[in-house]
């Protein structure tokens, strides 16, 4: 049995490491973006830096996960390690230390990231499923998922969503041993969500809605679902969003077809989903009701000049894409019109106040202006080489495989106006296509709104 690290002795085991990594710190964070003086000159501040207690010399840092006052890092020999990000009361653990470790399986086995709710972490391991309470890293529960994961779960309100290799997302109870609500005699037949798993008994209506169910995820599901108005979302490799959210007493399932799958995650801001496809295309996905019938629409539709690299970035009313070498391309989140372009391309990592932030072809921490792209600050990365994009908060998580972590946050808190674009640019997409005749609002391909 493995017992997770209490959490007085990894908060002293924390700050005793990080005060070590501060003296020591030559080789790891003199002239690197982890350098509290080379932050400054670029307009960020160091908020925290604390080195991950594993065993660095026999294994590396795989993941870091982002999410709601807590970063969670999985290392290569099954250890699973959660970092304070929000202020807390006095006496409580300061902002970047490690609040507490686990370990899930055996050294050396698969690794996935790590699933943040408000309540609960969740890390697929091979065949299991565990679940470690966010305060303290107690283990909530450990289930068997019966194959293994594509992505990793993610706990969402009530319910923990895993997708399956080959098809299918498992959903999941967060608390498998709350009492289930009373029942009801309304039939799901038409509206079933997916098929129980072996040995779990039918689900023909919503009398009991914690038996897990396995939801059918219309193709290999290969990125982590996303929470979206009290549901998720998810995108096949085959193109197609599926999006799962509550609807009166029920739950409705809508899907829409991208045409390709995508570049990289998607991006929710509200009711909006944000996606990039590798085949080119850029979209801004809405759940509105259209004649009393819910589903799932394009607000706009752009073709991208050149292909696309990693997902989209979303930080205020503009959206970041990259174009891999080719630069950097800015779009309205709200008409889909392009505001500006950059000739420097690299991979989008995040935002901060008025920057957007990517690692350049050169290998530089390098920022653009979000008004109007224009290059701004760069930083050495150093040994920061483990890729970790944040499309959940304005800060710069940087991570190297021996486990230094490091959060930087913007001096400025003023977000940058992106200049709005002239009104003959609401069909943005018209402008790109050589045979463009076709509006830019239209859908990428055919969509479908499925039960």
């Amino acid at each position: 049995m493995h017992r997770h690290l209490p959490v007085r002795a990894a908060v002293v085991a924390a700050v005793v490491i990080s005060s070590a990594v501060a003296l020591a710190g030559g080789t790891l964070l003199c002239g690197t973006a982890g350098d509290e003086l080379v932050a400054a000159r670029a307009g960020l501040t160091r908020e925290w830096v604390v080195q991950i207690p594993f065993d660095s010399a026999g294994w590396r840092l795989e993941y870091v996960a982002i999410g709601d006052g807590l970063v969670v890092a999985c290392s290569g020999d099954g250890g699973v390690h959660a970092v304070k990000t929000s202020p807390t009361a006095a006496g409580g653990p300061r902002m970047g230390s490690v609040v507490w470790s686990q370990r899930v399986g055996r050294p050396g086995g698969p690794v996935v990231p790590a699933g943040i709710g408000p309540g609960i972490v969740t890390v697929a391991h091979d065949l299991d499923l565990h679940a470690f309470m966010a305060a303290d890293g107690s283990k909530a529960w450990h289930r068997q998922t019966g194959r293994p994961p594509s992505a990793a779960a993610v706990p969402v309100g009530d319910w923990v969503y895993g997708p399956l290799s080959g098809d299918g997302v498992v959903r999941r109870p967060v608390n498998p041993l709350a009492p289930a609500p009373k029942a009801t005699k309304k039939k799901i037949d038409e509206a079933r969500l997916g098929t129980p798993q072996p040995g779990e008994a039918p689900r023909l209506s919503a009398v009991d809605p914690l038996i897990p169910v396995v939801i059918d995820g219309a193709g290999r599901v290969e990125s982590a679902p996303v929470a979206f108005e009290g549901g998720v979302v998810w995108c096949s490799e085959d193109g197609i969003l599926v999006a799962i959210v509550p609807a009166d007493t029920d739950w409705k399932r809508l899907e829409f077809d991208l045409g390709s799958q995508l570049a990289g995650p998607a991006v929710v801001r509200e009711e909006s989903i944000f996606v990039v496809t590798a085949a080119g295309d850029a979209a801004r996905v809405v759940d509105l009701p259209q004649q009393d019938i819910r589903e799932l629409s394009a607000a706009w539709h752009v073709v991208l000049p050149l292909p696309p690299e990693g997902g989209p970035l979303v930080s205020g009313e503009t959206v970041v894409i990259s174009l891999g070498a080719e630069g950097v391309i800015a779009l309205s989140a709200e008409t889909g019109a392009e505001l500006w372009r950059s000739c420097l391309g690299g991979r989008l990592v995040g935002t901060t106040g008025d920057r957007v932030w990517l690692v350049d072809q050169v290998g530089r921490l390098t920022s653009l202006d979000l008004a109007d792209g224009a290059p701004s600050e760069w930083m050495c990365l150093g040994d920061f080489t483990i890729p970790v994009t944040n499309t959940i908060s304005e800060r710069l998580i940087l991570a190297s495989p021996d486990g230094l972590v490091v959060s930087l946050a913007p001096r400025r808190t003023i977000k940058a106006v992106a200049p709005r674009a002239p009104a003959d640019a609401a069909k943005p997409g018209a402008k790109k296509r050589a045979d463009a005749k076709k509006p830019a609002e239209e859908a990428p391909a055919a969509e479908r709104n499925d039960t």
